[in-house]
C-alpha cells in the first residue's frame, strides 16, 4: 500500500520528501520489519510509547484495562506494579502489570528498544525520525513522567534522530493552560534539553 501511495505521490510531486512508517500507528517495532521503499527521498518515522502501561496510564482509549492503572512508577518498580495491579480487572491484565514492574524498563531499556531502529536505519542507510513520543500527564509522576521523556529523548539524540514530541497543549503537553494562556511546564521542557523562555 505504502509502495503505491509512494507511487502515486511522485507522479504529481517528483522533487518532495516523503515520510514513511511502520504500521500500527508507525510503530517502532514495524518499521524494523519493513523493506524501504526504492525512492532516495524518504524520510522514515516511527513513534514511541513504550511501554504504553506507563505512557498511557488511566488514557481511556486503547487498552479497555489502561483507566484502571493509575500511579505506576518509572523507572518500573515491582512493589509499585504490584500495587497498581490490585486495582485492574481481569487476572491477564493484572499481569500485565505485574509484568511492567518485573522488566526493568529504565533508560537503558529505552536505549535497547531505540537501538534497533538506528541499526535498522543503518543497515538500509536511510534517515529516520521520532515524530511522536510523549507520556499521558493526567495520572503519571510529572518526576517520573519527566524522567522517561528525558531518557527517551537522551537516546534518540545518541543515535542521531531527530524527534517531536506529543503534544503541545493537550494531554501529554509540554504546556499546560493557565487562565486561556499556555505556560511552559519547566519540568518537561528540561526534560526535552530545553531552556525555558525568557518572561515578560
Amino acid at each position: 500500500m505504502q509502495a503505491k501511495l509512494a507511487g502515486a505521490i511522485r507522479e504529481g510531486a517528483p522533487q518532495h520528501t516523503i515520510i514513511a512508517a511502520g504500521a500500527n500507528w508507525s510503530a517502532d517495532d514495524e518499521l524494523v520489519f519493513i523493506d524501504p521503499l526504492r525512492d532516495p527521498n524518504i524520510i522514515y518515522n516511527f513513534h514511541f510509547y513504550e511501554p504504553h502501561l506507563f505512557t498511557h496510564q488511566g488514557a481511556t482509549w486503547g487498552s479497555p484495562y489502561w483507566p484502571h492503572v493509575r500511579g505506576l512508577k518509572y523507572p518500573s518498580d515491582r512493589d509499585n506494579a504490584e500495587k497498581v495491579a490490585v486495582a485492574v480487572p481481569e487476572s491477564i491484565n493484572k499481569l500485565f502489570v505485574t509484568r511492567y514492574g518485573l522488566d526493568h524498563w529504565d533508560a537503558t531499556r529505552i536505549d535497547a528498544e531505540i537501538v534497533q531502529v538506528a541499526a535498522w536505519a543503518k543497515r538500509w542507510n536511510v534517515p529516520v525520525v521520532c515524530n511522536e513520543f510523549g507520556v499521558y500527564r493526567k495520572f503519571s509522576d510529572p518526576a517520573d513522567r519527566s524522567a522517561w521523556i528525558s531518557d527517551v529523548r537522551s537516546s534518540l539524540e545518541k543515535h542521531r534522530m531527530g524527534w517531536t514530541m506529543w503534544d503541545y497543549s493537550g494531554g501529554f503537553g509540554v504546556v499546560t493552560k493557565e487562565g486561556g494562556k499556555a505556560v511552559p511546564d519547566e519540568i518537561t521542557v528540561k526534560a526535552l534539553g530545553l531552556k525555558m523562555p525568557a518572561t515578560h
